[in-house]
């Protein structure tokens, strides 16, 4: 008998060794728990973040809960839990692997102890996420797994109507060109996939482009444009203003390839870069560039991107800068002797031709000094997805900012159209070929200066303008048909602009730009010229940016252009004494 008393007792205290979780033995334990937001998350399956710790409650030895897991579900169907089991580890951030999960779907999931476990005050007692969606299989029609002639025989059925779907049930598997539409070109990309002709779909080039253009670098690229525009401006009331905001940023990011230290931390704030690692910004540009380069027929966007050295400055500018804009930016790099004259000829005609014809002579010399001109040009030509009926356009008023009244060619549109209003304006959106552009036209109310709404307009309220906008029937509208050419001041200078975004090291003798050059350098200015021409048919426009990159204490040179009138003094320079002085008003004089 007493054998079996002290087996019974060796029993119990092995069996409190090993059943015992929340305590060693030596009294009773509370469990809580962190969830850790952002879970890495997938198609089928997630992994998930916490934290386990133990606080404890009294010293008496009991038997508590000795098992935790990770329970899941999907938030719309709370009763059919799932459940992953999880080590006994406390005080340490641990990871779990959620599987079996379907795609695009909304999971919720929380920490499940044997005995009370609680979520840590503070922190949420459950958390949410969505799986991300099933992927298409662009060209596999059948379910089988491969792309073949089994699926060509499919979409030719389909085409001509013999069957209705296909066995994947999504009929965009089949769109392989990404138009939105399945057709004969679909069927024609499958052919040459299948004959090996082709190694990958257009559509799947599109997504790659999507997929490589993040959402910091759109929102950044966006906030620079309505800051820049909004400063230039501020000097223009009463003034026409065409800016191309984008080709100002891609000038700039090629120069921003090499600036360092505070100069690239400035030009990053003002770009709107701020937070964006450079490789991020790289990637976004390649895949932009790319995707202006895939437009339907009916819209034409080209960049065009140079960097022009100066010869008598001999490997002034750093290899590794001119790679890199080459790879990102697709730029032209020459040398040429910045002493002949002719350079101002050979870069205008670049220009001319990069924007079709329509920014010309916008050098009007070169200066020797001068290392290098980072140049960047845009153009575009949309025709609109419904032209206007030229037949309808006519002479009316238009009554100018300063309250003054033109007659300008006024076009006419009634139908469904894009439209949108909110506090104090309305809106249109008139697409360009496919609908993948767009130009939108913000009317103020008439009681609202446009200066004073153009300084309020930012990202916030472009995407209220976007979002008030949809599809209207009977909408009465009336455009002028108008040409516009713009640089700001005689040059087309925007530096102080830029200056006043906070970019002015850049600027300044001591800027960093250590990856252009070895030697110290900075920018001399920034020019920007940009046209216009909105008629019935659609638009034309085209914008040029040049960036002179000088070594210090070097700037534009002053000039005198005596080509209106002046006055001029003859005087004796010792003694300040002036002995003629006359006036040249006109051309009317012998020579």
């Amino acid at each position: 008998m007493q054998k079996k008393m002290i087996f019974v007792l060796i029993l119990a205290l092995l069996s409190s060794f090993l059943l015992v979780s929340n305590s060693f033995a030596d009294g009773n334990w509370d469990t809580y728990y962190e969830l850790y937001p952002e879970p890495v998350v997938a198609q089928n399956c997630a992994v998930v973040k916490f934290k386990l710790t133990q606080v404890m409650t009294d010293d008496f030895i009991t038997w508590p809960g000795y098992m935790y897991e990770i329970r899941y579900w999907k938030t719309e169907e709370p009763s059919n839990i799932k459940s992953v089991r999880i080590e006994m580890r406390f005080d340490v951030v641990q990871t779990v692997e959620l599987t079996d999960l379907e795609s695009d779907t909304e999971y919720t999931y929380k920490v499940w102890g044997q005995m009370p476990t609680y979520n840590l005050e503070g922190t949420p007692k459950t958390l949410s996420f969505r799986t991300l969606p099933k992927k298409n299989v662009y060209g596999e029609l059948n379910g089988d797994g491969n792309i073949n002639s089994t699926d060509l025989n499919l979409l030719r059925r389909y085409l001509l109507r013999v069957i209705d779907g296909f066995a994947v049930g999504d009929i965009a598997c089949a769109d392989l060109n990404g138009d939105g539409n399945v057709n004969s070109s679909d069927y024609s990309l499958l052919k040459r996939y299948v004959l090996r002709i082709l190694d990958k779909f257009p559509v799947e080039e599109k997504e790659e482009i999507n997929e490589g253009i993040s959402d910091g670098f759109i929102e950044g690229n966006s906030k620079f444009a309505f800051d820049i525009f909004k400063e230039i401006s501020k000097g223009e009331q009463g003034g026409n203003v065409f800016i191309s905001p984008f080709g100002i940023s891609t000038a700039l990011s090629m120069v921003y390839q090499g600036a360092k230290s505070d100069t690239r931390k400035e030009m990053a704030k003002a770009l709107g870069f701020e937070g964006l690692d450079i490789t991020e910004i790289n990637k976004s540009y390649k895949c932009l560039l790319k995707y202006f380069g895939q437009l339907d027929e009916k819209v034409k966007l080209k960049n065009s991107n140079s960097i022009w050295n100066n010869s008598l400055r001999s490997n002034a500018i750093k290899e590794d800068f001119i790679s890199a804009n080459k790879d990102v930016f697709n730029a032209v790099v020459e040398s040429r002797d910045f002493s002949d004259q002719s350079v101002v000829s050979e870069i205008n005609n670049w220009i001319s031709e990069a924007t079709e014809g329509k920014i010309e002579n916008m050098f009007s010399r070169v200066d020797p000094n001068d290392i290098s001109y980072i140049i960047s040009a845009l153009y575009f030509n949309g025709m609109w997805k419904e032209e206007f009926d030229i037949g309808r356009t006519s002479k009316e008023v238009f009554k100018a900012e300063d309250g003054s009244t033109d007659y300008v060619m006024m076009m006419r549109k009634n139908g469904k159209i894009g439209f949108g209003n909110g506090n104090g304006y309305k809106a249109v959106r008139l697409p360009y070929g496919d609908g993948e552009m767009a130009m939108y036209c913000i009317l103020p109310d008439e009681s609202t200066p446009m200066n004073d709404f153009i300084q309020k307009m930012d990202l916030s309220l472009w995407n209220e303008i976007n979002n008030s906008i949809t599809e209207t029937e009977n909408v009465f509208l009336c455009l002028p048909r108008f040409k516009m050419e713009y640089g700001k001041g005689e040059n087309g200078s925007i530096m102080e602009s830029l200056k006043a975004l906070g970019m002015e090291k850049a600027f300044r003798d001591d800027a960093d730009f250590s990856g252009i050059s070895e030697i110290s350098v900075r920018i001399s200015d920034v020019l920007h010229k940009a046209v216009v021409e909105v008629n019935e048919k659609g638009t034309e426009a085209s914008g040029g940016t040049v960036i002179p990159i000088v070594s210090p204490g070097i700037g534009p040179k002053p000039e005198f252009v005596a080509n209106r009138p002046f006055v001029f003094v003859i005087a004796d320079e010792k003694y300040d004494t002036i002995l003629f002085m006359g006036k040249v008003a006109n051309g009317e004089f012998a020579n």
